[in-house]
């Protein structure tokens, strides 16, 4: 019955059958990445340029990030493509083949990546969310799991509620379209607070129009904090083992309310300096409740979600 619909929906003059496209695209993929998702495995996604060559300085750092992540227990999700997208979702296939080469000393690199140990956990470790476009055809041949969407917004979806983390390197237009799409989503309280990176030897451009958005007042200076520049894969990292220090995960529900899961419990001394520092800001809580490891905010409602990041950071002092 579902490949009846895709046929139909694929063969279709009338602009009348999005609705059912946009609806099978996303069973489709929510049947596809539930499997990575039981895993448990934060998944960080990486944005970046599909014109970006392998010989680029640029495609290295991607590579080395993708592999860097990897053995830091990150799964690592692209949109599948070529260039900055290719050489992170490469650099996870590249490091999964040298710890097996260290384990099957005798099999040479083209049994590796024929084997069922290398299928397994490039399917836990390596994801894809591919778009349709005439321009790039094809998909990188280092995805362990990956599907196919028509529509940006449902590949987008799936960007956000997949991932823990977000790591944008150079690209154009789709590249800051992914990144401000999820700083928006940040910003608005739409999506939890998380780790957003913007990886480059330079970024000037993209701090010069951050820097001219506080200036004009069209957003709070605190939004800034929402968006970390690094300029090696190293500093991505750490900065992502700082944010899941002790923070577990952050789930945004009704009624504005927060709630941070902890793998630690936090000392009744932090407690209280995390308390004066949530007064400090305002009447933006109407309770903070500690259970035995989480804090729940109740009607949270900031001026900026730059203020929860300041929060976030000091639950992972202990």
């Amino acid at each position: 019955m579902r490949e009846h619909l895709k046929h139909y929906i694929d063969m279709s003059t009338t602009t009348s059958v999005r609705g059912l496209r946009i609806l099978l695209e996303y069973f489709y993929a929510t049947e596809v990445f539930e499997p990575i998702q039981k895993e448990r495995i934060k998944i960080v996604s990486v944005f970046g340029s599909a014109r970006t060559k392998k010989g680029d300085p640029n495609y290295r750092l991607a590579h080395r990030l993708g592999g860097l992540l990897y053995h830091a227990g990150f799964a690592v999700v692209t949109g599948a493509s070529q260039g900055i997208m290719e050489a992170a979702n490469q650099g996870v296939a590249d490091a999964i083949v040298t710890d097996l080469g260290k384990k099957k000393k005798n099999q040479r690199y083209e049994e590796i990546i024929k084997s069922r140990d290398y299928e397994r956990i490039l399917q836990k470790y390596s994801a894809g969310l591919k778009i349709t476009l005439p321009f790039e055809a094809s998909e990188n041949p280092y995805i362990g799991v990956g599907a196919t969407f028509h529509y940006f917004m449902v590949r987008k979806f799936f960007f956000a509620s997949l991932s823990s983390a977000f790591i944008a390197c150079e690209g154009g237009w789709g590249t800051r379209d992914e990144l401000y799409e999820m700083l928006t989503l940040v910003q608005t309280g739409k999506a939890p607070v998380m780790p957003i990176l913007y990886l480059s030897k330079d970024s000037t451009n993209i701090k010069q129009d951050l820097e001219h958005t506080v200036r004009k007042k069209y957003i709070n200076p605190e939004d800034k904090k929402l968006l970390q520049f690094v300029k090696t894969p190293e500093e991505a990292i750490a900065h992502l083992r700082q944010f899941y220090k002790n923070v577990e995960r952050i789930d945004y529900e009704k009624e504005q309310t927060v709630s941070i899961f902890l793998k630690r419990a936090i000392p009744a001394a932090l407690r209280r300096r995390i308390e004066r520092k949530m007064r400090e800001m305002g009447p933006r809580v109407a309770d903070i409740a500690w259970r035995a490891r989480s804090l729940l905010l109740e009607k949270y409602s900031p001026a900026s979600y730059g203020h929860l990041k300041d929060i976030v950071m000091l639950l992972n002092t202990v």
